[in-house]
C-alpha cells in the first residue's frame, strides 16, 4: 500500500531519476581525473556523436543538470549551465 507521502508520485519519473543518478555516477567514474580540456573534448565528440544519431534529448540533458547542479557550487553551477548552452546551440 502506498503512503501518503507516495500519493501522486509518478514512480516512472522517480525511477528514471534513480536511472540518471546512477549512469551520471558511472559517467563521473570514467572521466575522473582528467583535464577541462580532456572533458570539453569528449562531452564534444559524444554530443556530435548523438546530433548524428538522432539519439541527442535536450530533455536528458535538462534532466542530467537538475540532477547534478544540485551537488555543485555556484561557480561550477554557472559553467555547466553555459557549456549545456553551448551545447544546444551547437
Amino acid at each position: 500500500m502506498r503512503s501518503i507521502r507516495d500519493f501522486g508520485r509518478d514512480d516512472s519519473k522517480t525511477d528514471n531519476q534513480s536511472t540518471l543518478r546512477e549512469d551520471v555516477q558511472s559517467v563521473a567514474a570514467k572521466y575522473a581525473g582528467r583535464s577541462e580540456e580532456e572533458l570539453l573534448r569528449a562531452l564534444k565528440q559524444n554530443v556530435a556523436t548523438a546530433k548524428r544519431n538522432g539519439t541527442f534529448s535536450a530533455e536528458q540533458l535538462d534532466g542530467f543538470v537538475s540532477v547534478v547542479s544540485s551537488s555543485l557550487d555556484e561557480q561550477s553551477r554557472q559553467r555547466l549551465i553555459s557549456l549545456v548552452e553551448m551545447i544546444k546551440a551547437e
